[in-house]
Parts: C-alpha cells; sequence; structure tokens
C-alpha cells in the first residue's frame, strides 16, 4: 500500500457509526430445537483512532427482540473492544473483543467500504455464538455527527450514541 493509499481512509479516526432501520434485522438460530428467530441488533462504532490502515476503538451493541423496538424492554448493551484493518480498495476486517474470557469474547466481521450516494459506509457481515445460539448480522454502518438526530435517538432502541457508549474502555497505546 503506498503512502498516498494508506491515508485515503485518514478520516475515520473520532467517527462514529450506527445501524440504520432497514439494516436492524439479525438472524438467530438455534441448533438445540433446529429454529430460526429474527432479532434486531443496533451496533454503534466510536473509531477513536486511525493509522496506516489500522483502526481503534470501542463498539456497542444491543441484541433485541424484534417486536421490541423503542421500548424499555431492550435491555443493555454489550461493550467491545474493536481493532480494525482497511486495505487500500476498501476491504475491512475488524476484531471485536470482550474482556476477560468468555465464549463469546471474540467476533470478526468482514466488509467493505462503498459509497451510497456521497457517504461513506462500511458495509459489513458477522457471525457469533452466544448462550448455545448463533446469530449473523449484516448491515450499512452509517456515520453519525452530534446534532443529527440518530445521534439523540438511534433506530430500533431507545438509547442514543453517547449512552449506548457509555463507561465504554478504550484500546490505547502503552507509553513509549
Amino acid at each position: 500500500m503506498s503512502e498516498t493509499n494508506r491515508t485515503t481512509w485518514d478520516f475515520l479516526a473520532d467517527t462514529y457509526w450506527y445501524v440504520t432501520y432497514p439494516d436492524l434485522p439479525a438472524l438467530q438460530f438455534s441448533p438445540d430445537d433446529n429454529v430460526l428467530t429474527w432479532k434486531g441488533d443496533q451496533t454503534v462504532w466510536h473509531i477513536s483512532g486511525y493509522k496506516n490502515g489500522y483502526f481503534w476503538g470501542v463498539s456497542s451493541a444491543l441484541l433485541f427482540d424484534q417486536g421490541e423496538h423503542n421500548s424499555k424492554h431492550s435491555g443493555s448493551p454489550r461493550q467491545w473492544s474493536l481493532l480494525g484493518t482497511v486495505t487500500a480498495d476498501g476491504q475491512v476486517q475488524i476484531t471485536f473483543i470482550r474482556s476477560g474470557r468468555r465464549e463469546d469474547a471474540i467476533i470478526t466481521g468482514f466488509g467493505r467500504m462503498s459509497k451510497i450516494g456521497e457517504q461513506w459506509v462500511f458495509q459489513m457481515q458477522m457471525s457469533t455464538s452466544s448462550s448455545g445460539n448463533q446469530t449473523l448480522h449484516w448491515a450499512n454502518m452509517m456515520q453519525t455527527k452530534e446534532g443529527e438526530a440518530s445521534w439523540d435517538q438511534l433506530p430500533g432502541v431507545n438509547y442514543s450514541v453517547p449512552s449506548m457508549l457509555e463507561g465504554a474502555s478504550y484500546p490505547q497505546f502503552a507509553d513509549a
């Protein structure tokens, strides 16, 4: 990757991303009874840093039953550290890591940077196992900023971007 291409994605530093309404549905499979269930999945990222094709920050996700949009029954978000790479041509890989040693402590997502109109989006897909169930989700992660409607009221849940990220622990470099 040339130095010019490495800076293509510099704008990612200190950006926020979320799932819009059309992309909230996630498919869950229970292998115990062979049953498929539709869930909703609102995910927020704060990419706190970017350098040379690498980015890092935090992710907060809330999986909920489809009929629970904007209800108080949606539960609490689960927070993850995120570490990602983006190539010069926009291919993306992100690793989401929960603290502690748990069976669901690491999730890997794959995707690419795409444009919808004039806006860059992360077009992502992931699969995770939790409590014996397998959940698959793909979404166009759209950027949001303070002052936009999505910042104060995320689609599908009764949370704002700041409340989804409240208490998040950000990855940081050791002192050199």
